[in-house]
C-alpha cells in the first residue's frame, strides 16, 4: 500500500505539475511512498511536464499504472475541476484506486455536473481542501455536506536556488510571464500586457505556454519568445527569468503559489496585483499592470537589490513552507510524522554525465570531451554519444559510447533530423540518468537544447571554441547554458570572430589538450613505436582529414619538397576520418593511431595545419612547426592562429600558394640551433592544460551538502 497517491492531468496548463513535485520532495524527506497518476483527458495525448518527470527520475514517487488495483492511504487529487472530460485510461485508473482518504485540491469553484461525475469514479472518505481563501469562501457559499480541511492546501515549496539569473549570466534582462490555463491569468488587454511589461534593448519577454491569441501581436516582436509547454518545466523556467510577471483579472481565484513560490525560492522578483497581498504576503512586488514595468526596473537597478531579494525568499519561506504540509499529512494519515533519517548513510554515487561531440571536419570536438571526460576524477561518470565516427577511439579511453548518426550521416530534412535527435537524447538521459549533458561544437541545435531542458534536473554545458569566422544561428542558445567552457586560445588576441564578444557569458580556461608534456614517449620509445630511426631527422606531416581542400594534392608537393632532404624521414598522419588513404607516395611512412601526440618527440619538426588541437599541441609539446593553414570561411580561424605563431617565433605561417618557400623554411628546421630557439619561443607562449579546469568547473554544478 502507498501512503499518498497525486492523481492530476500533468500535461495540462499551471503549476499543478510544480506543485506535486514539490509534494513528492517533501514527502520523501518524511519517509511516506507516493505513487503518482495521470488524470489525461480524451483526445490526442500530450507530453506530461518535466516538473513531474522529475519527481520519478529522482526516484521521489512511483507511476501508478492504471490498469492494475492499488490501495492508498490517502489520494489528493489536483484541480478536480479542470479535469474536463477524462480519457478511458484515466477513468480507469481512478476505478482501480481505493482510499482511506480522498483529498479533493480545489483551485477554482466546482461546477456541481462535474463534480457528482468525479464523485462517481472516487472510492474513500472525500473532503474538500481550498487553495486559498477566495475558492475557500465560493465552497462555503455552495453549502453542501462535504468535510472542508480548516486550513488552506498550500504547497510545501522546496525550490532548487543554485541558477545564477540570467542577467548576471548574460547582461541581459528577461522577464517571464506563464500561461497558468484561462483567459482569467491576463491582463484584459493586449494594451494592458505591453504597458506592463519592461522595454528596452537589453530585455528579452519570454513566455511558458502561449497566452491568449488576443494578447499576442501576429508579428512577435523580437525579444519576445514562447517556449511550449512541453519543452521546458515550470521549475526550469522559473531558474532562467530574472522576474516574473503575474498580472491576473481581479476577478481569477485560482493563485500560482508553486510557482510564485519557487520563484521567490530561486531569488526572482515577482510583481503582481495588490489583491493578492494578502494571500501571498510580502514576498512580490505589488501594483497595477500600468506601474508594473516601472516598478520592475527600479527594483532591478537598486543597489538595494540583493537584500530585496533575499527577504524576498524569506517571506516565501514563511507563506509556503514544508512544515505546514507535515502537519497536515500527520493529520490526515493519523500518524505523527518526522523528517526521516536513512539508516545508513553512504556515499552518493558520482554524476553521470553525458558528452556529445559534433560532427566536425576533424576528431578537434571528440578530442576535447575526452580530454575533459578524463580528467573527471570520480567527481562524475562520463558516458558519449557519438555523431563522429570516433566510437573505437571513445571506448579505448575506456568510456561508454552509443552511436547517433548525424545530420550528414543521414541525409535527412534538417528539421526532421532534429527532432529525431531530441527523441534519442531524452532516450539516452533517460536510460543513463546522466545530470548534465556536455556538448562541444558551434551550433547546439533545438533538439539538442529542448532533450537536456524537457529532463530535469538535467544541467546543460556548451564547451564553445573561439576564432570562429561565421556566426552559428543559435549562439543566443548561450541563456539556456547552466555552464558555458571556452577552451582558451594561445592567440585569442587575434580572435575577431562572433564569439570574441561573448566571452563575458563563458568561464575562460586555459588551451585544452589530451595530453599533459609528461604524457609523451620519450624520443628512443616514441621511434620505436612508429618504426623510425631516431638517429635519422623525421619529419610528421599532418594537413587534415581533407573536408575543405584537396590534401593529396598539397601533400604531394610537400613531399616533393621533403624529398629533396637526404635522410630525412617522412612520416604521413592518416586521420580517423579521412576522405581517401595516404599510403601514395614510396619511401614516406603512414602513421595512424590516436592519439598520435603521444609520440609527438620522435620527431624534429611537423608540417601541420593550424586547426584547435595540431596547433595547441605543437606549441604545449614544443613541437617546430610550419603551419600551412586551412583558409576556410566554415573553418575556424586558422591563419589568425599561423600568423600569431609565426610573429612570436614560435612557427612558421606559411600560405599554400607560397610553397615555394617551403625547402628554405625546411633547412632551417633541419639545423638543431634554430629548433631549439622555437621550442623556447613555444614553451613562452604554452598554458597549463585546462581539461582540468574544465572539468572541475562540471563537476561543481552539483552542489555538495
Amino acid at each position: 500500500m502507498l501512503d499518498v497517491i497525486i492523481a492530476a492531468d500533468f500535461a495540462a496548463p499551471g503549476d499543478t505539475a510544480l506543485r506535486a513535485l514539490f509534494e513528492c520532495r517533501a514527502q520523501k524527506a518524511l519517509g511516506l511512498a507516493t505513487g503518482l497518476l495521470h488524470l489525461g483527458a480524451e483526445g490526442p495525448p500530450r507530453p506530461l511536464s518535466a516538473d513531474i518527470q522529475r519527481a520519478v527520475r529522482e526516484k521521489l514517487a512511483v507511476v501508478v499504472d492504471p490498469a492494475q488495483p492499488v490501495e492508498a492511504r490517502l489520494l489528493v487529487v489536483h484541480a478536480p475541476m479542470a479535469l474536463g472530460s477524462l480519457s478511458p485510461l484515466a477513468r480507469q485508473g481512478l476505478a482501480a484506486l481505493s482510499a482511506e482518504t480522498v483529498c479533493l485540491i480545489h483551485d477554482r469553484a466546482p461546477v456541481p455536473a462535474d463534480m457528482w461525475r468525479l464523485f462517481g469514479l472516487l472510492r474513500g472518505r472525500v473532503i474538500w481542501v481550498p487553495t486559498n481563501r477566495f475558492v475557500r469562501a465560493e465552497l462555503t457559499a455552495l453549502g453542501l455536506p462535504v468535510p472542508m480541511e480548516e486550513i488552506d492546501w498550500r504547497p510545501p515549496v522546496i525550490a532548487d536556488a543554485d541558477r545564477p539569473a540570467p542577467r548576471a549570466r548574460t547582461g541581459r534582462l528577461t522577464i517571464g510571464l506563464v500561461d497558468f490555463g484561462g483567459r482569467r491569468h491576463w491582463p484584459e488587454t493586449a494594451e494592458a500586457l505591453a504597458v506592463a511589461l519592461p522595454r528596452g534593448v537589453d530585455v528579452d519577454i519570454t513566455f511558458h505556454g502561449r497566452p491568449p491569441g488576443a494578447l499576442v501581436p501576429k508579428m512577435l516582436p523580437p525579444n519576445w519568445r514562447i517556449i511550449d509547454r512541453g519543452d521546458m518545466g515550470l521549475d526550469g523556467f522559473l531558474e532562467r527569468i530574472d522576474a516574473l510577471v503575474y498580472a491576473p483579472s481581479p476577478a481569477n481565484e485560482t493563485v500560482p503559489d508553486a510557482a510564485i513560490g519557487a520563484a521567490l525560492a530561486k531569488g526572482r522578483l515577482v510583481v503582481t496585483r495588490p489583491h493578492l497581498r494578502l494571500h501571498l504576503g510580502e514576498g512580490p512586488l505589488y501594483c497595477e499592470p500600468e506601474a508594473m514595468a516601472e516598478t520592475l526596473a527600479a527594483a532591478l537597478a537598486g543597489p538595494e537589490l540583493p537584500t530585496r531579494l533575499e527577504q524576498a525568499r524569506q517571506a516565501g519561506a514563511l507563506a509556503f513552507p514544508p512544515l505546514y504540509h507535515a502537519e497536515r499529512l500527520s493529520r490526515l494519515l493519523g500518524r505523527t510524522l518526522a523528517p526521516a533519517r536513512p539508516a545508513v548513510i553512504t556515499a552518493p554515487s558520482p554524476p553521470r554525465v553525458l558528452f556529445l561531440p559534433s560532427n566536425g571536419v576533424g576528431l578537434g570536438h571528440v578530442t576535447r570531451l575526452l580530454a575533459i571526460a578524463n580528467r573527471a576524477e570520480n567527481r562524475f561518470r562520463p558516458v558519449f554519444a557519438s555523431h563522429a565516427q570516433a566510437l573505437p577511439i571513445l571506448r579505448g579511453f575506456g568510456h561508454h559510447a552509443d552511436y547517433i548518426p548525424s545530420l550528414s550521416d543521414t541525409a535527412a530534412d534538417p528539421r526532421l533530423w532534429d527532432r529525431w535527435l531530441r527523441v534519442e537524447l531524452e532516450q539516452l538521459i533517460h536510460a543513463h540518468d546522466a545530470q548534465a549533458v556536455v556538448f562541444d561544437g558551434n551550433n547546439p541545435a533545438p533538439g539538442l537544447v529542448g532533450a537536456a531542458l524537457s529532463q530535469p534536473p538535467c544541467k546543460l554545458v556548451w564547451v564553445r571554441r573561439g576564432m570562429n569566422r561565421i556566426a552559428s544561428p543559435h549562439l543566443d542558445a548561450a541563456s539556456e547554458f547552466d555552464l558555458i567552457i571556452e577552451p582558451g586560445e594561445i592567440a585569442a588576441e587575434r580572435d575577431t570572430g562572433p564569439t570574441a564578444a561573448r566571452r563575458h557569458e563563458a568561464l575562460q580556461v586555459p588551451p585544452i589538450t589530451l595530453l599533459d608534456a609528461g604524457d609523451l614517449s620519450d624520443r628512443d620509445s616514441a621511434c620505436r613505436a612508429l618504426g623510425l630511426d631516431p638517429a635519422r631527422p623525421a619529419v610528421l606531416v599532418q594537413l587534415g582529414a581533407g573536408a575543405h581542400r584537396d590534401v593529396i594534392q598539397l601533400i604531394d608537393a610537400v613531399v616533393r619538397v621533403l624529398k629533396g632532404f637526404p635522410g630525412l624521414q617522412i612520416a604521413i598522419a592518416e586521420w580517423t576520418n579521412s576522405r581517401a588513404p595516404l599510403s601514395l607516395w614510396p619511401d614516406t611512412l603512414v602513421v595512424s593511431g590516436f592519439p598520435l601526440s603521444r609520440h609527438a618527440r620522435a620527431f624534429d619538426f611537423s608540417i601541420s595545419a593550424a586547426g584547435y588541437n595540431s596547433f595547441h599541441e605543437a606549441i604545449a609539446f614544443g613541437l617546430p612547426t610550419i603551419f600551412l593553414a586551412a583558409d576556410h570561411p566554415a573553418l575556424d580561424d586558422q591563419r589568425a592562429r599561423a600568423g600569431f605563431a609565426q610573429d612570436k617565433g614560435a612557427g612558421f605561417d606559411l600560405a599554400e600558394d607560397q610553397l615555394t618557400l617551403l625547402p628554405s623554411i625546411c633547412a632551417v628546421l633541419l639545423d638543431r640551433r634554430a629548433r631549439e630557439v622555437m621550442a623556447q619561443n613555444c614553451a613562452a607562449l604554452a598554458r597549463p592544460n585546462g581539461a582540468a579546469e574544465a572539468a572541475t568547473a562540471i563537476a561543481g554544478l552539483w552542489r555538495t551538502e
